[in-house]
């Protein structure tokens, strides 16, 4: 469908117009109107756009405009505006049952608006957290294995996938487009404006810092495969799922819900396994060529200073190296008067330092330890691991973690002491024995336990068959 079909073909002509900035500060207190009301009157939406934007109304040069004979006013030119949407297509309006006129949105002018809101109000951005989103989504359909559950996560991960690819290329493009913007500038206030305030808001702080620490790929990517996978080579769910999408009208054949189901699952899939590779690793690359860029632009603009101000520390550097110091005094003798300046202060008065003559003293001589001392050392050493730290004492020590479940994170253990961390530490070493009772799954985080950091382990009790 052409785009003019649904769209008024003068509606962007107010966004190109002399009074373009008041137009769109006005769409937005539309918008806002539309967020806070269902119903949005005439007169209200006269009064609200006088009280946020009163100055502009009034200050607004208006001569090139068909303003009626009741519109030179404050009031009257709030209502021209109002006025002014309405004939370009932004908004319309109904007189309903009550005789009072209401002003409706069209969808697509929703939508426009709050795209052009959304560029401008950058920390009211939704937080950037598809990952999580998805790796929770998919965790609680696992649980549960209803058709209707796990298809609607796999829908919403497939949907969150693409949306985190789609954001990964805005960021990717963004910093290209940062990078551009810094070539043109020339004062470093700009610089530091351009890179703290815009750059930080809208990529760093909404973004790649939590992609890094929230929304972290590797953290979650190994749960999200072990999902979907189990799921593949479940036959009885994947039938369970074909069925429920062909009865919802999604197909015309399970057949091609089953090819939907398992098409959907790979994309997840693939997309998480060369997410970091295609994208990821990239992104960093580009995001450190820039700050590498932002910095050496400062420090360009800094050093190139060219007022008066800039001048000084140049002729100030010169003279102070030795090498240039003669020629720069000659070039300068003419045009300045320099003098040397020295000052005395509490520092300057100090008492020399007086030599203190230390006697020789002779290097002591230490033996080496007997063998025998070594081997009752070892001796002790092996003694306290089979009785304290015995393999029997860590199996107890875990089992007493376990309190009746069947799996228990390291979160929730309490390292209170030495003994407790070096239990914990020992049932790591002994899980990978064939006697133990249970196994253990390490992830990449560490957990902070008061003033011990120990690696985020799941310890799970073994099923004895």
């Amino acid at each position: 469908m052409d785009l003019y079909e649904i769209v008024p073909e003068y509606l962007f002509s107010v966004l190109v117009s002399k009074n373009k900035r008041l137009y769109v500060n006005s769409l937005f207190v539309l918008l806002d109107a539309f967020k806070t009301h269902l119903q949005i009157s005439k007169d209200a939406l006269v009064s609200m756009l006088i009280a946020a934007l009163e100055n502009e109304i009034i200050s607004a040069d208006l001569s090139d405009e068909a303003l009626l004979e009741n519109e030179y006013s404050l009031s009257g030119r709030a209502h021209f505006i109002v006025r002014k949407l309405k004939t370009n297509g932004w908004i319309t309006i109904e007189t309903e049952s009550d005789f009072i006129d209401y002003v409706t949105l069209p969808n697509y002018s929703i939508k426009i608006i709050q795209t052009l809101f959304d560029i401008t109000h950058i920390s009211e951005q939704e937080n950037f957290t598809y990952v999580y989103s998805t790796y929770s989504s998919l965790k609680t359909a696992n649980e549960n294995r209803e058709p209707f559950e796990v298809y609607a996560a796999l829908c919403d991960s497939v949907v969150r996938t693409e949306q985190l690819v789609k954001n990964l290329k805005s960021v990717y493009h963004g910093i290209t487009a940062y990078n551009q913007q810094l070539l043109d500038l020339i004062n470093v206030n700009t610089v530091l404006n351009l890179h703290y305030d815009r750059f930080r808001q809208e990529i760093a702080e909404k973004i790649l810092r939590p992609l890094k620490i929230r929304d972290s790929v590797p953290k979650y990517k190994r749960p999200i495969e072990i999902f979907l996978k189990s799921w593949l080579v479940d036959d009885d769910l994947l039938n369970a799922l074909a069925d429920f999408s062909f009865h919802n009208g999604k197909y015309d054949s399970v057949e091609q819900c089953h090819e939907d189901i398992k098409k959907k699952i790979y994309y997840i899939i693939d997309t998480y396994e060369h997410l970091e590779r295609d994208y990821i690793n990239v992104i960093d690359q580009k995001n450190r060529a820039y700050t590498r860029a932002t910095t050496q632009k400062i420090d360009y603009l800094l050093n190139s200073d060219q007022s008066v101000k800039g001048n000084l520390i140049s002729v100030m550097k010169a003279i102070s190296e030795e090498e240039t110091a003669e020629a720069v005094l000659e070039m300068i003798q003419d045009s300045f008067e320099l003098y040397e300046l020295g000052y005395l202060s509490e520092e300057s008065l100090y008492d020399r330092k007086k030599a203190v003559r230390h006697e020789r003293v002779y290097d002591v001589k230490i033996e080496d330890e007997s063998e025998e001392l070594s081997v009752k050392a070892r001796a002790a050493a092996i003694k306290l691991l089979n009785s304290k730290y015995s393999q029997r004492n860590v199996q107890a020590y875990v089992e007493k973690l376990f309190d009746g479940r069947s799996e228990v994170r390291s979160t929730e253990v309490d390292v209170a002491d030495d003994e407790a961390y070096i239990m914990t530490m020992l049932a790591v070493a002994y899980a990978g024995d064939r006697e133990s009772g249970y196994t253990i799954e390490i992830d990449e985080s560490s957990v902070k336990k008061g003033r011990y950091e120990i690696p985020d382990i799941i310890f799970r009790k073994k099923v004895r068959s």
